[in-house]
C-alpha cells in the first residue's frame, strides 16, 4: 500500500497541473509538481522492480498507475467532497499497512 501511495501522490501532483483539474480543488502551487510526480512514478516502479522482480514489477506499477489515474480523475469530477474522503481513504489505508 506504500507504493501504491506514492503512485497515488505522483498521480494527484501530475494531474493538478492539466487544464482539466477542476477548479474547486487544491492544487499544489509549485510549477515542477508534476517532475515530482514523475519521480514518484519512478520511484514507485522501482520499489515494485525490487521487490517483485522486473517482469511482475513492471506489470504491477502498470496496473497500480492505472488505478491511480482512474481514482483522481474519477473522484475529482463527482466533487470535491468525493475527492477529499479519497485522500482520507488513502492516507487511512498507508496508515494502517504501516501500522501492521
Amino acid at each position: 500500500m506504500a507504493i501504491f501511495y506514492l503512485f497515488v501522490f505522483g498521480v494527484y501532483l501530475y494531474y493538478c497541473k492539466s487544464k482539466y483539474f477542476p477548479a474547486g480543488i487544491y492544487k499544489f502551487p509549485a510549477s515542477w509538481s508534476s517532475w515530482l510526480g514523475l519521480a514518484l512514478f519512478a520511484t514507485g516502479t522501482a520499489l515494485y522492480v525490487s521487490s517483485e522482480g522486473w517482469a511482475s514489477g513492471m506489470l504491477l506499477a502498470l496496473c497500480a498507475v492505472t488505478v491511480a489515474l482512474m481514482l483522481i480523475q474519477f473522484a475529482a469530477i463527482l466533487g470535491k467532497w468525493y475527492f477529499y474522503g479519497l485522500v482520507i481513504l488513502t492516507h487511512g489505508l498507508a496508515l494502517i499497512d504501516l501500522v501492521s
